[in-house]
């Protein structure tokens, strides 16, 4: 099975997971809140942002539009467990994690590489085709 098959196959399971289990409690995903962007033909595009509303976090997207989103999903924190199985990782590594059903952020140290990706920025999205580099603005 090749790379982009193993990180859709662990990472689609275990968003599903993360999305039913965890509760949003004021933890170190706090740091996850901000706006991301991802590298566009060399330019950075603002993606998505994630905000803290009450006792939960929220992600808007500018995916369709150039304007934010209203609040499309609910995001909650990634256990260890639950990390394992989106990243296959079983090495302890550091790391920050927030997901829905459909897609994860995550902050790891810079340089970290699994399964042929490799984020020289730290943070990375993971959603249905795999992860991809993010940056935070």
């Amino acid at each position: 099975m090749n790379t982009a098959l193993k990180w859709l196959a662990a990472g689609a399971s275990a968003l599903l997971l993360a999305a039913c289990g965890a509760s949003s409690s004021s933890g170190p995903e706090a740091e996850l809140v901000g706006t991301y962007a991802v590298k566009q033909n060399g330019a950075l595009k603002e993606l998505i942002k994630i905000e803290k509303q009450g006792d939960r976090y929220v992600m808007r997207d500018k995916v369709r539009t150039p304007e934010w989103s209203e609040p499309k999903m609910q995001m909650k924190p990634v256990t260890r467990e639950q990390w394992a199985r989106i990243t296959t990782d079983k090495e302890g590594t550091a790391f920050v994690g927030m997901a829905s059903e459909q897609l994860g952020i995550f902050k790891v140290p810079a340089g970290w590489k699994k399964n042929g990706f490799q984020t020289s920025t730290g943070y990375f999205l993971f959603y249905s085709r795999g992860p991809v580099e993010a940056y935070k603005l």
